[in-house]
């Protein structure tokens, strides 16, 4: 079998994926506060990009789970959610495309924030990788996002082209969504950037 080493690649897709999605959503609420402005034209211009991320996130994440190219268990702990995020990723983009109920979508990404969660909760206990700690922040954060994706689905279905009265609780699900992932994504690509010296050395 071809010797594959993408695991710092993959968690900067992770890193670009959630960074996309923070931008999209900042500039729909920018869209917003423009007196109600339709903010279609964002999502519709972030649909291609995500499809594409989670299409790579998707088919590396099968690939992952049939080839075990990670040590033991490793293989578990990170293509599983892998996989998860790449369905999410491609539901959002196809929801989009095809002009759906984004709220759907939002529910997936809860149930996957909820796994993503136990995953973490549990390579942590078992002390996997060599920084746990790191892996179960970063697997948190991206659980917390997820979580917080499905109200925000609501939102976006409920909000396009009007100008209904924003009720205040919904700044605070946006902040600790973006916050959530901004920070998630950021410890992605931390991680990925200091996997790639280690990887090049050891590369066959």
């Amino acid at each position: 079998m071809v010797f594959i080493d993408d695991l710092a690649y993959s968690l900067f897709s992770i890193s670009f994926a959630g960074f996309l999605l923070f931008y999209t959503v900042v500039s729909i609420y920018k869209s917003y506060k423009r007196k109600g402005k339709d903010f279609t034209e964002h999502l519709n211009g972030a649909s291609i990009p995500l499809a594409l991320i989670g299409a790579y996130i998707f088919i590396m994440g099968l690939w992952g789970q049939f080839s075990w190219p990670l040590p033991g268990s490793y293989n578990i702990l990170f293509y599983d959610p892998f996989v998860a995020f790449g369905i999410v990723l491609l539901s959002f983009s196809f929801v989009i495309r095809f002009k759906g109920r984004i709220d759907y979508a939002g529910f997936l990404g809860l149930m996957s924030g909820v796994m993503a969660i136990i995953y973490g909760i549990e390579g942590y206990g078992l002390g996997l990788t060599q920084a746990p700690l790191a892996l179960l922040v970063m697997y948190f954060l991206y659980g917390i996002a997820g979580i917080f994706s499905y109200p925000v689905s609501l939102l976006l279905d409920r909000f396009p082209g009007t100008q209904k009265k924003f009720w205040k609780g919904w700044y605070y699900i946006l902040v600790i969504f973006l916050a959530s992932l901004f920070l998630a994504s950021l410890l992605a690509g931390f991680i990925g950037a200091a996997a790639i010296p280690s990887h090049l050395f050891s590369a066959p």
